[in-house]
């Protein structure tokens, strides 16, 4: 029975997988069938050879034993005999010797079949030949030295013409160009969907959380749907945040049940410093750092959100569009922490984030101000959100998990092969932090709630949201904003 469901899920995602392909790539069905039509025509017009062919039919009498009386009755022995023997002898040496002896010529430019009718004595005989002329002459040279030629095999014969050989007026092998296109652009379209099929098969991206289960004892603590923009665009991808007028409610509700859970695994472990981080750019992590720290600051906590991508900076404009220092500033320019760090008030979070790329990363993060700043803030802070860059990218990634005490992995839903994603977790091992699981981003929204595989039948999450609501706990509007303005860190 599980092997039966396992089998039943893996065709689910590779019917997934070839609907998904099929969306990006179906432009290749068309141009595919366009590209084989045109080759189908051109094949069937320059390569056609046109032929001819000239048929007369006739009866056989085979003849006594002087040679001169013939006899016209047939048993169904002499009958079956002459089917076969007609054959033998139109594709002998001998007759073909005596036709080129007949025709005057060295090359009989054709060839000469025939059929017999069965249970009789009636006999069809065709000639084929590229000439029209050649394909009449070839055919009444055989039917003259027939009957010398076969005596030596079922004695002598006589053919009774029934109908005389006649020049061919038009070839009998005209190509149907139409029939052609046809077929050669249903070859094409077949061709393609095979590729999209081949591609679907061959897709290793990791589509549902036991994928990484199975591999490493890493668990999905949370699962965020995916969000669509009318246009996308890189203001839409700025605009992914529980703030976002329009966005689904699911899509916040989210990140509440994350946000709780987390919060729960890192009271256990007296931790403040949660480090968020990804295999490779594109998977959402920067994404849900912020909507974490936005989530965590509703509820009351006094949170301080750091671009920790020193090489980008480019958390800050997710949150305010005013400038101001990052870490790079404190450590290098000596400008006090307490100038550098910024108070959102209308999202009520605190903000330690540069506005443009710092040099000799490594240099800054392994600082002894780096410690030490990090050190103060979390005396001051309820919790600290670092925006970290990819573990597929530099070192940096290693680097932050010696200061970070958990680290939330996010996994984008069929962006990144498996074994991507096992090296990047190899790169965290290191580090003190622990790693608490992986977040499933982007999973495909369906009706009747949302994740393509779902995710048992009353939600998801560690109090998940589905069909019956969130959770038996109320949790505090999105629009209630905390007032942390009193807390300044010193």
């Amino acid at each position: 029975m599980e092997e039966q469901k396992d089998m039943e899920i893996d065709l689910g995602v590779l019917l997934w997988n070839f609907w998904k392909i099929l969306r990006r790539t179906w432009w290749l069905i068309p141009v595919l069938a366009l590209l084989a039509g045109v080759t189908g025509y051109v094949k069937a017009s320059r390569f056609y050879t046109p032929m001819y062919q000239s048929s007369a039919s006739f009866t056989v009498m085979t003849g006594g034993e002087d040679g001169q009386s013939y006899n016209f009755y047939y048993d169904t022995t002499t009958a079956g005999q002459l089917a076969k023997t007609f054959p033998y002898i139109l594709g002998s040496s001998l007759l073909t010797d005596a036709m080129k002896e007949d025709m005057g010529t060295d090359v009989i430019n054709g060839s000469i079949s025939a059929q017999a009718v069965s249970d009789s004595n009636l006999i069809t005989m065709t000639a084929t030949s590229s000439s029209p002329e050649d394909a009449k002459a070839i055919l009444e040279s055989a039917i003259r030295v027939y009957p010398d030629v076969a005596r030596f095999v079922i004695g002598s014969t006589q053919f009774n013409m029934i109908d005389v050989p006649t020049l061919p007026a038009e070839p009998y092998n005209r190509p149907s160009y139409t029939r052609q296109v046809e077929k050669w652009a249903l070859m094409g379209a077949a061709a393609a969907v095979f590729l999209i099929a081949l591609a679907a098969l061959l897709r290793k991206t990791v589509q549902k959380p036991e994928e990484l289960k199975e591999v490493m004892s890493l668990q999905c603590i949370g699962n965020i749907p995916e969000v669509h923009f009318k246009a996308r665009s890189r203001s839409s991808e700025q605009a992914v945040s529980i703030r976002t007028e329009g966005i689904p409610q699911g899509f916040k509700e989210s990140f509440v049940s994350l946000q709780v859970r987390l919060e729960r695994e890192m009271e256990n472990r007296n931790a403040k410093i949660l480090m968020v981080t990804s295999t490779a750019a594109g998977e959402g992590k920067s994404v849900t750092a912020v909507n974490l720290a936005l989530t965590a600051a509703s509820h009351g906590k006094k949170v301080l959100l750091i671009d920790g991508d020193l090489r980008r900076q480019d958390t800050r404009k997710r949150i305010t569009e005013k400038q101001g220092n990052g870490l790079e500033a404190v450590v290098n320019q000596g400008v006090p922490l307490k100038d550098a760090l910024f108070h959102d008030a209308s999202s009520g979070i605190w903000l330690l984030a540069g506005d443009k790329p710092a040099q000799l990363v490594p240099k800054i993060l392994n600082s002894p101000a780096m410690r030490e700043a990090l050190e103060t803030c979390r005396e001051e802070m309820d919790l600290i959100i670092v925006d970290a860059p990819p573990c597929g990218m530099f070192e940096d990634a290693g680097i932050w998990a010696e200061y970070a005490e958990c680290i939330l992995y996010v996994v984008r839903h069929d962006f990144v092969q498996r074994r991507r994603i096992q090296d990047g977790i190899s790169v965290l091992e290191d580090g003190r932090a622990a790693i608490l699981g992986f977040a499933f981003n982007q999973v495909p929204v369906h009706r009747g709630g949302y994740g393509y595989y779902g995710y048992g039948r009353y939600g998801y999450g560690y109090y998940g949201y589905g069909k019956y609501g969130y959770g038996k706990y109320g949790y505090a509007n999105y629009g209630d904003k905390a007032d942390n303005s009193e807390r300044e860190p010193k």
